[in-house]
């Protein structure tokens, strides 16, 4: 997909139009997710970004940074992404200059989506390239934030199962948890680079007036990191408590076990006893002999019952 939104600045709207008819002295916006080729030789026909940079800026797993090219700054970002039921960052691309603004996306980046959808981009648009790349960078922290706050409620989701029943449904989606944690710490790690870059002017095409700005994105980033090593703690700690918690039970079932076979072993044995063929048992020729073998098992059996359940064994 590929779209092209010109800013009017006479008039104060935004149109969209084919990427052949862009004015040049206006600000613009191309965006492109998953381009065709055909796609890709129009945006190196009228921008003359090359190939290679273009393939670079598709590529998902590109290191965040900020590299010059002969007429755009290129900034590569990573951004959330849910893959089914696990939650990646995936990197998208940035190109710069002083009128055209341009993102490259293998896969839809939400931040970039909501900065499209925004009801009052135009004002986006008459502050410039610079705005606009200030503005997606800064939805897509928010989209982390938004990541962040769910992952805080599975989180607590889970301590609750974990302290009540725990499951291996309950490791299954710490373990997702930590992972998807451990890919957001490098990402992020990453992404704080690129904002230092930013406000130390390392990049040709942004405007340094808006470096407060960028600094307002980098402390955000420290924050997300923040929360992101104390999340993958308490999960650490939720899955030490999961390991006690399932070797507390294993021993539970074992002194069930114990005191069940005990107290089943004291009729065995005597039942045992009686049952052997020895001429000379005085209990055999005993009237009451057989009554008194079971009031034998019944008082054990009792007896035991009730000093396993002192002992909260049963």
């Amino acid at each position: 997909m590929l779209e092209v939104l010109e800013y009017n600045q006479d008039t104060n709207e935004i149109i969209e139009l084919p990427i052949n008819e862009m004015n040049f002295h206006r600000v613009k916006w191309l965006n492109c997710v998953n381009p065709t080729k055909d796609e890709l030789d129009l945006i190196n026909k009228f921008t003359g970004i090359s190939y290679d940079d273009l393939e670079r800026g598709l590529d998902e797993d590109e290191r965040p940074g900020i590299a010059e090219l002969e007429n755009f700054s290129m900034v590569v970002f990573t951004s959330p992404f849910k893959k089914k039921k696990e939650i990646i960052a995936v990197s998208f691309s940035m190109m710069i200059s002083q009128n055209l603004f341009i993102t490259i996306q293998k896969k839809e980046v939400q931040g970039v989506k909501k900065v499209l959808d925004y009801s009052s981009l135009s004002k986006q648009f008459s502050k410039g390239t610079s705005y606009l790349l200030y503005h997606v960078l800064e939805r897509v922290m928010d989209n982390y934030f938004e990541v962040l706050d769910n992952v805080e409620k599975d989180i607590n989701i889970i301590e609750q199962n974990v302290f009540h029943s725990p499951s291996k449904k309950d490791a299954m989606q710490i373990f997702n948890l930590k992972k998807t944690l451990i890919y957001f710490h490098k990402s992020l790690a990453a992404n704080r680079e690129v904002l230092l870059n930013i406000n130390d002017d390392l990049s040709t095409n942004v405007d340094v007036s808006l470096s407060k700005k960028f600094r307002y994105i980098y402390e955000d980033i420290v924050q997300i990191i923040d929360m992101v090593a104390t999340y993958r703690d308490i999960l650490t700690s939720t899955l030490d408590i999961y390991l006690t918690n399932v070797s507390n039970n294993l021993n539970n079932i074992m002194k069930k076990m114990t005191a069940f076979a005990t107290i089943i072993l004291v009729p065995t044995m005597i039942t045992g006893l009686y049952g052997m063929n020895f001429k000379h048992m005085p209990e055999i020729a005993w009237q009451y002999g057989y009554l008194f073998a079971w009031i034998l098992i019944i008082a054990w059996m009792i007896g035991l019952w009730i000093y396993f359940k002192k002992k909260d064994w049963i």
